[in-house]
């Protein structure tokens, strides 16, 4: 009840219907897929490192601290319709996020760049055209990077220091040149799957129940701009962790509080 409430009013309050093709959207190579493991060669250091959290080369799946706080990052976009819903009910939750972004989507929808900005959410980078780096040349990787980053730089006011891979697929060569361009690499200790397979939607309580059993203090919650389920489950996350005394920052603000 609780859900359908919330997404006639949003839709009313934000002069919105449903769009009668909302999968259109996903046939687009910018948004969500299901998310793969790292590329890097599996090694007794790589497990070691992600056990810890933080690599020395600038990758992280969470922050290890005893606080409950969390961020949630939504990768892609932005898009019409699910970005305003998205941000209308983090701010509805008073809650702040970490957005993901494709520099080629932002060149098409600048406005919806701006609104996150002006949100207290934050913005980091997921490269211009959301390609997979690992099947790109050396030059090709600095340049999708660099390019997302001078572009969204215009709506941060201040060079941008969190990047994540399309796809979550990397490799070596991937994360030092993020790092020589001054990011780090964010990767995440807990996703619920959240985009279709096979044009299957994922079920909200799914969503939920996910996201849920996974998390921890310094977590970094990995779902997707552009999922309407998302959105639906997004205020049950909420509700359930802050029972648990999770508090919900960015990704930035974990780093700071290590």
């Amino acid at each position: 009840m609780k859900r359908a409430v919330f997404a006639v009013l949003a839709c009313v309050l934000l002069g919105w219907g449903i769009p009668a093709n909302v999968s259109a959207a996903r046939d687009d190579s910018a948004l969500a897929e299901p998310m793969q493991a790292e590329t890097l060669p599996a090694s007794e250091a790589r497990v070691s490192a992600r056990h810890r959290g933080i690599a020395p080369d600038g990758r992280v799946w969470y922050v290890p601290m005893q606080r409950k706080d969390i961020a949630l990052t939504f990768d892609d976009g932005p898009y019409p319709f699910y970005t305003p819903l998205l941000l209308h009910q983090l701010a509805a939750e008073n809650a702040t996020a970490t957005f993901f972004l494709v520099g080629r989507t932002v060149q098409e929808y600048p406005q919806l760049a701006e609104r996150i900005a002006a949100s207290g959410s934050e913005i980091g980078n997921h490269t211009f055209n959301h390609y997979s780096l690992t099947l790109l040349d050396d030059q090709e990787i600095y340049d999708q990077i660099a390019e997302c980053g001078t572009l969204l730089e215009q709506y941060t006011g201040q060079p941008l220091t969190l990047f994540r891979p399309p796809h979550g697929r990397y490799d070596s060569r991937v994360v030092g040149i993020a790092r020589k361009l001054g990011y780090r690499t964010i990767l995440w200790s807990d996703a619920p799957d959240d985009a279709p397979k096979n044009n299957v939607e994922v079920p909200v309580p799914v969503i939920v129940e996910r996201v849920v059993t996974q998390a921890k203090p310094g977590g970094i919650i990995l779902m997707h701009n552009g999922q309407y389920n998302t959105i639906l489950a997004l205020p049950d996350i909420i509700e359930r962790l802050r029972a648990q005394g999770y508090e919900f920052v960015t990704v930035s603000q974990l780093l700071a509080d290590r």
